[in-house]
């Protein structure tokens, strides 16, 4: 015998039941799936203007690179992933010719990351492509909720539960 089963109760089939309905409608997986929707349809929109092979991921990186070049690690402390990650994205565009490397004047050991004209163009477009989506998210479902999914998401984006302030969460208030 295991040591779980010496400390689980045994679970009835409806309880295994709900468990799996509730696994099944979690706000992680919507947030997920929409996430991949996003992706996908920008995606598509970018491959339609030119811009095969290339995802959100990349114009995020794209976002926290400096008009003068930026360091791969200090693209990636911006995005909050890691470096290799970052460094991965960077070969991707840089096989485009949407950025280029050059060795950091200051640190040798450290790479600058530059965006060419031709990255300019494409971060431009994939800006045009993140309206029109939003756009339509817009039409779906309406201003007024869209301003709210917005700020919504922003609260549970910087929310932290080891530092977390209550009054930030509505019926969360704990009690003195």
């Amino acid at each position: 015998m295991s040591s779980q089963e010496n400390f689980s109760p045994k679970l009835e089939p409806s309880e295994i039941a709900a468990l799996m309905a509730q696994g099944q409608h979690s706000l992680a997986r919507l947030m997920l799936q929409i996430n991949r929707q996003f992706s996908a349809i920008a995606a598509q929109r970018y491959a339609a203007r030119g811009y095969a092979g290339l995802t959100p991921v990349h114009v995020f990186l794209m976002a926290n690179l400096d008009i003068n070049g930026t360091r791969i690690v200090a693209a990636a402390e911006g995005m909050k992933t890691t470096k290799q990650f970052a460094g991965r994205l960077v070969q991707e565009l840089e096989s485009h010719h949407y950025v280029e490397t050059t060795p950091d004047p200051i640190d040798r050991r450290a790479t600058l990351v530059k965006v060419t004209d031709a990255g300019w163009q494409f971060f431009k477009d994939a800006c045009e492509v993140k309206n029109e989506i939003e756009a339509e998210y817009q039409a779906l479902i309406g201003e007024e909720q869209m301003g709210m999914l917005e700020s919504v998401l922003e609260t549970l984006a910087t929310y932290n539960p080891q530092n977390a302030d209550s009054s930030h969460f509505p019926g969360a208030e704990v009690e003195a």
